[in-house]
């Protein structure tokens, strides 16, 4: 009877144990789950203070908001860098009247994040008036608390 005693007590003790691991693990789990959603939710605001400023045209917010690496890839295919991108914005050679952002979802892996989403543009590039749909994806980097895009692809969709 003693050996029994003996044998429901460590039982007892193991199954508190991993109980309190279990506790703890989840606990884990829910400070990085909302660690994540703060980091989705800051590169959310820093992708739409960037479409901000492409409408304003405010190089100064773009040089805070994109990488110096920026690989920019527009919808007709032309690749420039941040120089370029923010030279034609300045000029007015490329002026943005709107981007509408929809369903946007964001994936954040450490200090990187992967945007996705669709938008409305009407833009005057080059003295055209266009409007157009498109579906993009774009990274941004987090660079001492502030996220920067470095990269953006966007493929026009059939009128």
């Amino acid at each position: 009877m003693l050996q029994f005693g003996k044998r429901a007590t460590v039982t007892a003790i193991v199954l508190a144990a991993l109980g309190v691991f279990t506790w703890a693990r989840a606990g884990a789990v829910s400070a990085e789950g909302q660690a994540n959603a703060a980091a989705e939710q800051a590169v959310l605001k820093a992708e739409n203070a960037r479409f901000a400023a492409m409408l304003k045209a405010d190089a100064a917010a773009l040089e805070k908001l994109l990488g110096d690496e920026l690989s920019y890839t527009h919808s007709n295919a032309a690749v420039q860098d941040k120089k370029a991108f923010i030279d034609d914005i300045k000029t007015g050679k490329i002026k943005y009247l709107t981007v509408d952002a929809t369903d946007q979802k964001v994936h954040v892996f450490g200090n990187t994040a992967i945007v996705t989403g669709g938008a409305s543009v009407h833009v005057i590039q080059n003295g055209n008036d266009l409007t157009f749909k498109i579906r993009y994806t774009d990274a941004h980097v987090n660079r001492g608390g502030a996220w920067q895009m470095v990269a953006w692809q966007s493929t026009r969709l059939p009128s």
